[in-house]
């Protein structure tokens, strides 16, 4: 097995109509259009499947090489494929919004809830980002009813390199002007609290769906931005933010060539251009190009002087024991 290159999908235009053009002005993508909001780095959902550009699978979807061999590429038997990698560009702000977990979703949806994280890459002079409720005496349905939804939002103002992480339940709105990369359940379990009046094409607005919305949210979420905690490694080091049930997301800092030791799959994207290698070959990856790092693949090492983002499956047990009391700055772990 050898380490993938990823060619990314999109959603852009009415899908996305808080997108805008920095994915291909900033970022280098192939977008089919100005207006972008979502570049799915590493996606098997269904019609949106990323692409491998390199080796064996060349030209072929995830989803295909997914059949060929699934646990040699994920390190699991466990189905269907766990996560979901995009950077986003907003424009403009976002729908708020708040996630199932996993048993409302499957009961109500047929499908797997969503937790997700926030790894901020700009945030322009004044962009905040609605992260949580306010705490209120008030029933949040009685807010609603009366038509107070935006005064019980909670508002912060990211700076790049920030990490917020946004379990099932939490209320959230990306704001206009904000990059990031998220990694997230490979889910598309979203409830629409508000959508600002716009309207579409037609003229409609988007649909809401503030039953369900409010049936998950959890009105005591009450979180900040996460410290994480950083330990030294062969080639530089790497800081671990969040290590849940569903995914694992950390921050590697190369200086030099450092191996990338997974039991699981892994997803790395640097921000300078870099080289990735393997037993028996490598690849060069431009700035904000993903590449997949099979379980199977040996020998999997990034080298240069660069930061790289850096998504996986969870390891807790392994990652508390090498972090000792400085678990508890890593969301999700303890």
């Amino acid at each position: 097995m050898y380490v993938f290159r990823m060619a990314p999908k999109y959603r852009y235009g009415e899908m996305t109509p808080w997108g805008g053009d920095n994915l291909r002005l900033l970022f280098g993508k192939d977008a089919p259009e100005d207006r972008v909001g979502e570049s799915l780095e590493v996606s098997d959902l269904k019609g949106l499947e990323s692409v491998i550009l390199n080796g064996e699978y060349a030209g072929k979807t995830l989803a295909d090489a997914l059949e060929d061999d699934y646990h040699g590429i994920t390190g699991t038997d466990a189905k269907p494929f766990p996560l979901l990698l995009k950077l986003l560009d907003a424009r403009d702000t976002l729908s708020v919004q708040v996630h199932p977990g996993d048993e409302y979703a499957l009961a109500n949806d047929g499908k797997l809830g969503k937790t997700e994280a926030w790894m901020v890459l700009n945030a322009e002079p004044g962009s905040r980002i609605a992260y949580g409720l306010e705490p209120t005496d008030m029933p949040l349905e009685q807010i609603v009813d009366e038509g107070r939804f935006e005064e019980a939002l909670h508002w912060v103002y990211p700076r790049p390199g920030e990490v917020y992480y946004i379990p099932h339940g939490c209320v959230h709105a990306l704001g206009g002007g904000v990059m990031v990369y998220e990694i997230q359940q490979s889910s598309d379990a979203t409830y629409r609290f508000w959508d600002w009046g716009r309207v579409g094409k037609d003229g409609k607005p988007r649909e809401l769906h503030l039953k369900k919305a409010l049936d998950v949210t959890r009105a005591d979420l009450h979180l900040d931005k996460i410290a994480g905690a950083t330990v030294l490694r062969e080639g530089g080091s790497i800081t671990h933010y969040i290590c849940d049930d569903n995914f694992a997301l950390m921050r590697l800092n190369v200086c030099g060539k450092m191996p990338l030791e997974f039991s699981y799959m892994a997803f790395v994207t640097p921000t300078e251009e870099c080289e990735i290698g393997w037993d028996g070959g490598s690849v060069t990856l431009n700035p904000f190009e993903t590449a997949l790092i099979p379980a199977s693949c040996q020998g999997a090492y990034i080298k240069g002087r660069l930061t790289a983002l850096c998504s996986s499956l969870p390891e807790k047990e392994k990652l508390r024991a090498e972090l000792g009391y400085r678990a508890e700055n890593v969301a999700g772990l303890l």
